[in-house]
């Protein structure tokens, strides 16, 4: 099986988050912003109630596409994030046992010397 990375952290990444970051990579860019805005402008130069409903219609299904893509990226990150900081926690957690276990051994050691 194929392994996709994250195009930022390099984390192993599902094909689904992959296929997120390669569209999106190219849909944030000027240059879509701009094709975008002139085909919109061409289609109200023109002006036929046809064309304007099919750009209505295909402007609308776009941004939901492309919100649902960046949806499933952000997702599939909060997971990954998720997991991170439970990681990181756990650790904490097993540091903050070990010290509160080291703390209570210098003070039964303390104790020991001032008994003496």
């Amino acid at each position: 099986m194929r392994r996709f990375d994250h195009p930022i952290t390099g984390d192993p990444i599902s094909f689904g988050e992959h296929l997120s970051w390669m569209v999106q990579a190219r849909i944030r860019r000027w240059s879509f912003v701009g094709w975008v805005t002139l085909a919109t402008g061409v289609c109200w130069i023109i002006g036929s109630p046809l064309v304007l409903e099919w750009w209505n219609f295909s402007a609308s299904y776009m941004a939901v596409f492309i919100e649902l893509v960046v949806g499933i990226a952000m997702y599939e990150q909060t997971k990954n994030d998720a997991k991170v900081i439970r990681k990181i926690l756990a650790l904490e957690s097993s540091q903050f046992d070990e010290l509160k276990r080291l703390i209570e051994h210098v003070e039964n050691d303390l104790d020991i010397n001032d008994n003496d």
